[in-house]
């Protein structure tokens, strides 16, 4: 089968490989479509603390987002699985630790992450082996497309729900990418009014043709005038200002991962004004949440897809990838070359209509 080779820094192959063979509980899965993401780009251009730290090394098969369908099934599998569609989380726990056994894999300290944390193969491939505890079965009126985003914005809809948010709360959402985006947007469906802030025009724009309202950037205000916080950027300069936007008793969700150490974070502000901060690790038992909320219509994935390239066109994906210029902010790759536009829903031509437009 064909896969996706990470070999080095801007160094992207696509490789022929023995397909794996499914174990118990597990199942078969052919992809269609692949998320890339800003994790991956760091894991292209060679700048990620994952390698850095040691806990990734070249060569690798890259990938966590992802949708396909199941094709075969490993022993004690429910046999109704075959054939559905379907995507998945990217961890994979030990299952004997603490954590494991009281159900809370996303704190397992020797877990893996498909393509990301640990030597097991990402979903950059024709065929992947996935545990059936970690799969969502898509719904038939849901694109490939946006079932592809679900991995990413399942974390956004964690983070609007870590931090409570009710129709009373005022919120800022600082960053107008996928995660910023999809928080946004299941905030507003909370009947909270919200605002999305990020510097880029073309991204406000975006925002505001989900029918949300964005800006370039906090006002004098602003200040301490929001009950609920999302950084979902990962920038420096926004991750400082969420502790000046929060309002005295507020909440702030550091939904972004920033690179490096933020110096000048104004941590007594918090203690001052009796601010909670809020780390959010992963969308792990929200996606079930954030499928309703794209079915009702309530979130819109689509509209966050950029263009969706060929899996021969891995150069270019990731050039489109690497520019900030792009007002989309979602780049797929279409795995499987017998995906078809009626497949796909309209997500994958409207897609690359939409292409001249739009980023991140």
């Amino acid at each position: 089968m064909k896969a996706i080779l990470l070999t080095g820094p801007r160094t992207v192959t696509v490789a022929e490989v023995d397909p794996p063979e499914p174990g118990p509980d597990e199942v078969l899965v052919r992809v269609g479509l692949l998320g890339l993401c800003g994790t991956d780009l760091g894991f292209h251009d060679g700048s990620s603390n994952y390698l850095h730290d040691g806990l990734k090394s070249y060569p690798f098969v890259p990938g966590h987002e992802w949708v396909g369908t199941v094709t075969a099934l490993g022993p004690g599998v429910d046999p109704a699985l075959a054939g559905q569609r379907v995507a998945g989380h990217n961890f994979r726990a030990c299952g004997r630790c603490p954590h494991c056994r009281a159900g809370r894999i996303r704190y397992c300290p020797d877990r893996s992450e498909i393509g990301v944390l640990g030597p097991l193969p990402g979903a950059g491939s024709e065929l992947i082996t996935v545990p059936v505890s970690t799969l969502t079965r898509i719904p038939d009126t849901m694109s490939d497309a946006a079932a592809a985003l679900l991995e990413p914005t399942a974390a956004a809809v964690h983070a609007v729900d870590r931090l409570a948010v009710t129709s009373a709360d005022r919120v800022a959402v600082l960053g107008a990418g996928t995660l910023g985006l999809a928080a946004a947007q299941a905030a507003r469906a909370l009947g909270a009014p919200t605002v999305v802030f990020d510097p880029q025009p073309a991204a406000r724009e975006l925002a505001r043709g989900l029918g949300l309202v964005a800006e370039a950037a906090p006002a004098d205000a602003d200040k301490e005038a929001y009950d609920a916080v999302i950084e979902a950027s990962g920038s420096v300069a926004a991750v400082r200002s969420a502790v000046g936007l929060v309002a005295s008793g507020g909440r702030v969700a550091q939904l972004g991962t920033p690179h490096r150490t933020v110096d000048g974070f104004d941590a007594a502000g918090l203690v001052i004004r009796n601010v909670t901060l809020h780390g959010v690790l992963s969308g792990i038992g929200y996606w079930d949440r954030l499928v309703a909320l794209v079915e009702s219509g309530a979130v819109n994935l689509d509209a966050l897809v950029d263009r969706i390239f060929p899996l021969d066109d891995l150069d270019e994906a990731f050039a489109r990838l690497a520019d900030a210029g792009r007002a989309r902010p979602k780049v797929l790759v279409q795995v499987d070359p017998a995906l078809r536009d009626a497949a796909v829903s309209p997500a994958l031509a409207g897609s690359r209509n939409a292409a001249a437009g739009v980023r991140r």
